[in-house]
């Protein structure tokens, strides 16, 4: 029986695309290039494993020094890259939590912007509790991430259902026991939830 509903949250309740932070500083013709070869994954994954904005900084002007602008741009735009809330998945947030499901937050994001995020857009409070990739220094889908949440809140892996919108990060809880939804649109979602039998929530 489905107790608790575990949410990611970039692309889930906000869209997050780092190409925004870049667009007014880098032609678009140039841009595709830039992501592919200079920001890649390592760029925010460093962040989202705990390793700070300086020395983030240090190391990618170092490897990069021919785009220091960029990097430097980077870390004073970052909330560039978010969106407006998705009001749907805020809405689904909502009739889960009158339902009566214990609600958490599972994310990779960087321990410096989250509080000013949290501040930003309230609805991360309503939550029961929340693991950082950024705060615990381990990042999906390493299954570290995931037995720190179980173990901190106390929770049945077969009583949980985890929604995110990157399915390596759904196999790695698969294989813990956790059920979980590919999020593609909060209408979507709902109705996996209905076929999981939790009505209530719709």
């Amino acid at each position: 029986m489905i107790k608790n509903i575990i949410f990611d949250f970039g692309n889930v309740f906000i869209e997050w695309n780092p190409r925004w932070i870049f667009q007014p500083i880098i032609p678009e013709k140039d841009l595709d290039r830039f992501m592919q070869t200079v920001w890649r994954d390592e760029w925010n994954g460093n962040l989202d494993s705990g390793i700070s904005f300086v020395e983030n900084e240090q190391i990618l002007s170092a490897k990069y020094p021919q785009h220091k602008e960029y990097i430097t741009w980077f870390h004073q735009h970052w909330y560039d890259s978010l969106s407006e809330e998705n009001q749907e998945s805020i809405a689904l947030l909502a009739d889960a939590q009158q339902a009566g499901y214990a609600t958490y937050g599972l994310s990779n994001w960087s321990a410096e912007t989250f509080p000013s995020t949290i501040e930003a857009h309230p609805f991360f409070k309503t939550l029961c509790g929340i693991v950082l990739s950024g705060e615990e220094k381990v990042c999906k889908p390493e299954p570290g991430i995931y037995q720190i949440l179980l173990e901190r809140y106390q929770l049945i892996p077969e009583e949980c259902v985890f929604i995110d919108d990157r399915q390596e990060n759904l196999d790695t809880a698969q294989k813990l026991g956790i059920e979980t939804i590919l999020f593609q649109t909060a209408g979507q979602v709902r109705e996996c939830l209905r076929s999981k039998r939790l009505g209530v929530v719709l």
